[in-house]
């Protein structure tokens, strides 16, 4: 059983106005689609984010006539960054898993759960110019709105855990969008809610906004500060446990992360990490350092959502619920047969056919494919702008005039990274 051919498809879908603490999506999120042909005529699919074509190429040489089932030397003869190597160890996986008539969770050791539970991922945001969005298009600019996104989300999928996307907003907005939407979603229903403001604020904000919410017994504070420094030194200070999937965000990060004592949940990511196994090896990881683990998710389509379903499934250490960007995918913008994953009650049931459980749809493969060819990124500065006449584009996010620190109702200064 050799791979035959390999194939990267670069995929663009439109994606809603999102705001995080760098600024606002751009109209359109690139994907690349992995997939891999056996000798034996069975297919493997991966997927990761951005162009990855030219770096996934570089190693067709030895990926053609590789036997996918041997991924620990494959591991190590690519060469690339993880979240490439992610793609096509997916892809491998896939394949190999069904060559074995076995869904890939039972093929890499087997499940620890049936289903996987699921994190509500909310963002404040501008109406959608298009319209194409799955749910909530419309503008989430208010804590008040922001409340009414997060009842749309739990009445069409069941999230029984909801994310703030912050750092965007004045942290005062923050602190009342998060005890509104305590008000509105109590813990005597079983809601859990956590805040992730993207390393947006300093130490002493931090500490701040920590001590306004443990009222509102957040599940976790997630990348409150940028540096590790920093959030060791704000753990001192709160006993709400700071997670991270951007200073813990790789094996080389768990070493300084010990030293420090700064990060109590990782939030695992099959394509930070370097894929399936390595999602596999961070609970491991979590387990024998007293770590929770949860899951990071961005921009994903069905294939990375199949990918982390299983990856979940498979790892026990599983403890939080992961988060999953897959909600925000318009129904029509995903490249699987059958239309897209569906959430039940906030869980995803894990397939029980062989692989991955998804097959690429070759027609919408084609389709997004055309729509990267012809993409002209809209970034959506005159809604900033709007909002801000001073703001202006860099990369990463804005630069913008200043903030009105006695009047949370206007605007961020985004010339500041962090608050």
């Amino acid at each position: 059983m050799r791979i035959a051919r390999l194939k990267v498809t670069p995929v663009a879908m439109h994606d809603q106005p999102l705001l995080n603490s760098t600024g606002v999506h751009e109209s359109h999120r690139v994907r690349s689609i992995v997939q891999v042909w056996l000798d034996n005529g069975l297919t493997g699919a991966g997927e990761t984010y951005g162009d990855q074509t030219k770096e996934i190429e570089a190693n067709r040489n030895w990926i053609i006539g590789w036997d996918p089932r041997n991924i620990t030397l494959a591991r190590l003869n690519y060469v690339g960054a993880p979240w490439s190597w992610a793609a096509l160890e997916t892809a491998m996986l896939d394949a190999a898993s069904k060559h074995a008539g076995l869904p890939l969770c039972d093929y890499i050791g087997g499940r620890a759960r049936t289903r996987v539970p699921w994190a509500a991922y909310l963002f404040y945001k501008f109406a959608d110019e298009q319209g194409r969005g799955e749910v909530a298009t419309g503008e989430v600019l208010t804590p008040a709105a922001f409340v009414k996104e997060a009842e749309q989300f739990v009445a069409k999928y069941g999230f029984k855990t909801l994310k703030i996307k912050g750092g965007w907003f004045h942290p005062d907005v923050d602190i009342e969008t998060f005890h509104l939407l305590r008000k509105r979603f109590p813990t005597s229903e079983g809601y859990e809610l956590r805040i992730d403001p993207n390393g947006a604020w300093t130490l002493e904000t931090a500490a701040r906004v920590a001590k306004a919410i443990a009222p509102y017994a957040p599940q976790y504070l997630e990348d409150p500060c940028g540096p590790m420094e920093d959030n060791a030194a704000l753990k001192k200070t709160t006993e709400i446990p700071l997670a991270s999937n951007m200073c813990v965000s790789a094996f080389s990060h768990v070493k300084p992360n010990v030293q420090q004592d700064a990060i109590d949940i990782i939030l695992g990511d099959h394509h930070h990490w370097g894929g399936i196994l390595a999602y596999k090896e961070t609970g491991v990881l979590c387990r024998v350092m007293g770590w929770g683990l949860s899951g990071h998710s961005n921009n994903a389509l069905g294939v990375s959502q199949a990918a982390m379903l299983h990856a979940c499934a498979a790892t026990p250490e599983l403890n939080y619920a992961p988060d999953s960007h897959y909600p925000w995918t318009d129904t029509d913008g995903d490249v699987i047969k059958g239309g897209k994953l569906q959430f039940r009650d906030g869980f995803m049931d894990v397939p029980d056919a062989p692989g991955l459980g998804v097959e690429i749809d070759e027609g919408a493969l084609a389709a997004r494919h055309d729509e990267f060819l012809t993409l002209k990124l809209n970034n959506r500065a005159a809604l900033v702008r709007r909002l801000d006449p001073k703001a202006t584009g860099r990369p990463g996010g804005w630069t913008g005039g200043p903030w009105a620190e006695e009047s949370v109702t206007n605007f961020p200064n985004h010339s500041l990274p962090r608050w």
